[in-house]
């Protein structure tokens, strides 16, 4: 408030003058007070400030799924490094395929036996892992962007945190469960000082594609 910033300013121009003697005229440290318009202007204002939404439901289910398509990546990263020992195996096994003499075999042999080739339970715990997780991230990538967009779904959710005094921006977790088509948020509300949930089931039952539509994409772009 400009009021309130002049009010230090003249304060200490009187505090000056008052230690050597000059004497404030009437007027000039007073014109600082706020009268009824002034507050009524500033309260006004606040009020605008509590009631403006600045982040809203759809604001928060983009920045989950920007926080899903992050971990998708990782996961798709951490399956890149699971698969190169299958990519050994598979080529070696390719190779040992096509000797087709002697020599050639056992140099097959010689490469096998000097190196250690063998599958074991981690690398396929740890491939089958990553695979699940492209699987689970992707699902909440796209579950998340597709709520964001459900206009039905976003302005009931607004609608509910305006009711009961929940800032979105409180949330305490946001999940989405593909199998389930169920997602799920949960706030802090200020009126029970306590969490509270909201959740949506059967909403984005549109917004699903096929296992084939996943393979013939996955072709087209990816090889």
């Amino acid at each position: 408030m400009e009021q309130v910033k002049l009010s230090r300013t003249l304060a200490a121009g009187a505090s000056y003058h008052a230690g050597v003697g000059g004497i404030a005229p009437d007027g000039s440290v007073t014109s600082a007070q706020l009268n009824t318009e002034m507050v009524s202007a500033y309260n006004d204002a606040i009020e605008n400030v509590k009631s403006t939404t600045y982040y809203n439901t759809s604001m928060l289910l983009e920045d989950h799924s920007d926080i899903a398509l992050d971990n998708m990546s990782t996961a798709i990263d951490a399956l890149v490094d699971a698969t190169a020992t299958f990519a050994t195996v598979s080529a070696v096994a390719e190779i040992a395929s096509e000797a087709d003499t002697v020599q050639e075999q056992l140099e097959v042999q010689e490469v096998v036996s000097t190196t250690d080739m063998t599958i074991s339970e981690a690398d396929v715990e740890e491939y089958n892992t990553a695979l699940a997780d492209v699987e689970s991230y992707a699902q909440e990538a796209a579950g998340f962007l597709s709520a964001s967009t459900n206009t039905s779904l976003t302005s009931t959710s607004d609608q509910w945190a305006e009711e009961n005094n929940v800032s979105v921006a409180s949330y305490s977790s946001v999940t989405y469960d593909a199998t389930a088509d169920i997602l799920v948020m949960r706030f802090f509300s200020q009126n029970s000082e306590d969490y509270r949930g909201i959740s949506f089931h059967n909403f984005l039952s549109k917004n699903f594609v096929t296992a084939e539509d996943i393979y013939n994409t996955g072709i087209a772009y990816g090889g």
